[in-house]
């Protein structure tokens, strides 16, 4: 049986919360050393608890700390050519325990202000605790985000539509164009062809189609709610309210596959 067919049977009988909680538990055992040998080398780093890592990215400190530093990197870069990233306020939607946005600061820096929302609250408590001189704001499952219309020259989301359902799409797509200053410019991540490969034949002829494809029967917003978004179907939602600025498609080495790129500008 293959891995989304093996899924697919989990969310049906209900099991697949837990067999996520079995992975974690034998990822936390594989990672110890490198883990520890982390810890050692660098004391002053401010890590979050395991689960909260493992629950927003992997389980693997280097991964999370210099990893994160290259995604803020990649952040910088790709923003910087449709805005001038001087003096803006940056919004890091879905910030988890701050893998991304706690690096933004020193790879942008220029009089810039940065804030990262989150529905979870412990990852929230643990960003505000941590991380001076970056504002953090709790969000529920659903909006609306707890800042005024327009506040944010610039949004980023990594991979959190991908955890998001048809409705939620919609509903944070409008919420996030509510909080994004005309002529704004708003980056997200989703799951485009290069993940066809992991998908059942069902699936595949779902997404082929342009549709959404959806595996729920778990909490919206977990890591194991995939959405899968063909071309299409972001041209539609992205395409009412934003010019589309580049749609950069992921790409597939062997068993790894990487999330397109959708960068928009508000009107």
């Amino acid at each position: 049986m293959n891995k989304a067919l093996l899924t697919t049977l989990l969310r049906r009988v209900g099991l697949m919360h837990a067999a996520d909680r079995v992975r974690y538990g034998l990822l936390r055992y594989r990672n110890r050393r490198p883990n520890q040998a982390f810890r050692a080398a660098h004391p002053s780093v401010a890590l979050p608890p395991d689960y909260l890592m493992y629950e927003s990215f992997q389980l693997n400190y280097h991964k999370y700390y210099e990893g994160g530093r290259e995604t803020a990197e990649w952040v910088r870069d790709h923003l910087a050519r449709h805005l001038d990233l001087q003096n803006q306020h940056i919004l890091d939607w879905g910030c988890g325990p701050a893998r991304v946005i706690r690096h933004l600061p020193a790879v942008v820096g220029r009089g810039c202000r940065y804030t990262g929302t989150d529905y979870n609250a412990r990852s929230i408590d643990w960003c505000r605790r941590h991380l001076p001189g970056i504002e953090f704001l709790l969000n529920g499952i659903d909006p609306p985000l707890q800042a005024a219309g327009a506040a944010f020259d610039a949004v980023c989301g990594i991979s959190i539509f991908t955890h998001l359902s048809a409705s939620g799409h919609q509903r944070w797509y409008d919420e996030l164009l509510r909080v994004t200053r005309p002529g704004g410019v708003l980056l997200f991540t989703t799951h485009g062809a290069a993940f066809r490969a992991i998908m059942t034949d069902a699936e595949r002829a779902t997404f082929d189609a342009g549709q959404l494809v959806i595996r729920s029967n778990v909490d919206e917003g977990h890591r194991v709610f995939a959405a899968f978004q063909p071309p299409t179907f972001l041209h539609e939602l992205f395409g009412r309210q934003c010019e589309v600025l580049e749609h950069l498609p992921g790409e597939r080495q062997g068993a790894a596959a990487s999330q397109d790129v959708w960068l928009l500008r508000k009107r």
